[in-house]
């Protein structure tokens, strides 16, 4: 069933190439090197550059199901592709035993506890957002659920209301799919020679810059020199060194063959 659904996505081209998960072709590579393109091209042009990195709150957990079926419903899915999930997501109940007896609830919410079509059925709803229309100088990509805007700028003042005016874009296909941002979690990189940081909120809530942010493993800085990503993997590999020391001493633990 889930072959057959992505089948028809990617037959039809009805995904969005800037969506770069659980797809054939796309990788975390195409990803990272789509996000660094972007930065690059609008440097050489001059341009402030910053990268909102969102974090959306337990998405595939909190998706829900009618907003599921109505893409899936605009996706032009075979009928009988489209009858299936609409039998699979629709009238699911939930039953506990209580001390007061069973307690039902109906489930509207969430893909699937274990099912493989999720990624798929939470890349048709992504679909949207990414196929609205953006500025020129607002570029938006996701590797499933991750999503960056990479937004350019001439000015300071341009940039911050272009940004605002992009997260006003998000946030409302967020709450029409009642899904929330973790603002804690959500944060910007700025590539600029800007003194002062551009003031960013998301709902009344700062949204805090960084100097470097991890970006599907890759730690990316603000000025692209990677010293950041080299110094957490060497923190990783001495952390690990330790670790193996801990478990084979000169003369004692795994022998000499295994290590």
């Amino acid at each position: 069933m889930t072959q057959r659904l992505t089948y028809h996505l990617e037959s039809t081209n009805s995904l969005n190439d800037r969506q770069h998960g659980f797809r054939e072709g796309k990788s975390v590579d195409t990803a990272i090197n789509e996000l660094l393109r972007n930065i690059k091209t609008a440097r050489r042009d001059g341009k402030h550059v910053l990268v909102l990195s969102i974090d959306i709150k337990g998405d595939f957990d909190n998706l829900q199901h009618r907003a599921i079926l109505k893409t899936l419903d605009a996706s032009a899915c075979p009928s009988n592709i489209n009858r299936l999930f609409h039998s699979l997501l629709q009238n699911r109940k939930v039953t506990l035993l209580t001390p007061q007896g069973r307690a039902t609830k109906e489930q509207k919410q969430g893909c699937p506890q274990g099912s493989c079509s999720s990624p798929a059925l939470w890349n048709l709803v992504a679909n949207e957002i990414l196929n609205q229309v953006w500025p020129d100088n607002v570029h938006i990509q996701a590797f499933a659920d991750d999503f960056v805007l990479v937004i350019k700028a001439d000015t300071n003042k341009s940039l911050v209301e272009d940004t605002q005016s992009a997260i006003t874009q998000f946030s409302s296909w967020c709450s029409e799919n009642e899904l929330v941002i973790s603002t804690e979690k959500t944060n910007y990189i700025l590539f600029s020679k800007m003194v002062r940081s551009p003031k960013i909120t998301w709902n009344g809530y700062k949204i805090n810059r960084v100097k470097s942010f991890k970006y599907l493993g890759i730690h990316v800085d603000d000025r692209l020199n990677w010293l950041e990503h080299i110094n957490k993997q060497g923190e990783k590999a001495i952390k690990m060194q330790q670790n193996l020391k801990r478990i084979a001493g000169g003369n004692w633990g795994i022998s000499q063959i295994h290590r």
